[in-house]
């Protein structure tokens, strides 16, 4: 986090109707210096730390169903 001047994370999650929520990331941040890369590496845990939390509650809710 060094490379950037600021950095942050906005999480917002809706409820759908019938259950469920939508969620949104958002990410902002302002580099250093233009010679910064873009934080995809950042990016993409973001985006695989969404897939094991949606498969998480997929299992819990599978899981209560069967209960």
């Amino acid at each position: 986090m060094k490379l950037y001047k600021n950095f942050v994370f906005f999480v917002q999650a809706t409820p759908k109707e019938g259950g469920g929520s939508v969620v949104h990331w958002r990410l902002e941040y302002e580099k250093l210096s233009e010679e910064v890369t873009e934080p995809y590496s950042l990016l993409q845990s973001c985006v695989q730390v969404s897939k094991d939390i949606d498969l998480h509650l997929m299992d819990q809710a599978q899981a209560m169903a069967k209960a």
